[in-house]
């Protein structure tokens, strides 16, 4: 009696199983490590996830403050922004530390989306880290002011006209920083953020929320720069930056010129009187050498 070929093949198949199973290579204990790590993987996910959300709600926590700060003030000092500006310093660091964990730990699709949103939050702290740098500047430029006793001198003249002009160029920067942040990049900020929460809730098997869908959908359009938001320097800088929460950035004042004029005359002035009184506020050393010279000034008199 012979055996078909089909059959043969069976049994041999059968034998070879029954061979790996009793030695342990097919059997209960092999399946339940690739169970477990399994598990352990979409735990390891879900870990990164939730990282990933407290790392990037400091961001915008401290993103918040300072976009508020700029809603409510213009021409802001280091004095006034320091503390939201070291916050949003402090949260990127450890977002960036955070990342270098994901390379270790999450898959390519988790990394890419994150230093990809990682370069967009760095674009938006370099904004703010400019305008501080400015603010130091203008600081810089008080301070000197300050120091020179002859306000009918040549020199005095020099400084407090380049200080006129640094405080212009703060005040144009800063109007420029709120709509490019307002109306630009924290918008893809967000939606690169929703994106990276997909690549997560994709490895952990849930489904993408239809908020989630919307916002990543939107991203190409998001991405892409519109004259209609883009900042343009404006004669009147002063008084744009006073209402410019409620205003549109190619927004123009028309009226009474001379009005208006007047009216940016005196808010950068009350600003330089600020930035004065704020630095000598501030600047102990200064506040010695300048109550020396008046106590000189009152003994040689």
């Amino acid at each position: 009696m012979t055996i078909n070929k089909e059959l043969r093949n069976n049994i041999i198949t059968a034998v070879v199983m029954a061979a790996l199973t009793a030695s342990g290579f097919l059997g209960k204990d092999y399946f339940d490590e690739k169970n477990r790590q399994k598990q352990y993987i979409g735990e390891l996910h879900k870990q990164l996830y939730d990282k990933s959300a407290v790392e990037l709600e400091r961001i915008n926590l401290a993103y918040s403050e300072l976009q508020s700060q700029l809603g409510k003030g213009y021409a802001l000092t280091t004095y006034e922004l320091k503390p939201s500006y070291t916050n949003l310093q402090e949260s990127l660091e450890s977002y960036q530390k955070y990342t270098r964990e994901l390379e270790r730990f999450g898959n390519s699709g988790q990394v890419q989306v994150a230093k990809n949103l990682s370069d967009w939050i760095v674009g938006l702290y370099a904004e703010f880290n400019l305008q501080y740098k400015m603010a130091e500047q203008v600081q810089r430029r008080a301070h000197e002011l300050l120091l020179i006793e002859n306000p009918k001198s040549g020199m005095f003249k020099f400084v407090n006209e380049a200080l006129d002009s640094e405080l212009e160029e703060l005040v144009q920067n800063e109007n420029r920083i709120y709509y490019e942040v307002t109306w630009y990049k924290k918008p893809v900020i967000n939606g690169l953020e929703q994106y990276l929460n997909y690549q997560f809730r994709s490895a952990i098997g849930l489904d993408a929320t239809q908020d989630m869908v919307q916002a990543i959908n939107d991203l190409p359009e998001l991405s892409k720069r519109k004259p209609e938001s883009e900042y343009q320097k404006k004669k009147l800088s002063f008084m744009f930056a006073e209402g410019r929460a409620f205003q549109a950035p190619t927004l123009e004042f028309k009226g009474d010129d001379n009005f208006f004029k007047q009216k940016n005359e005196v808010l950068k002035g009350q600003t330089k009187i600020k930035f004065l009184a704020l630095v000598l506020e501030n600047d102990k050393e200064l506040q010695v050498v300048l109550k020396k010279r008046k106590s000189s000034g009152h003994a040689n008199g």
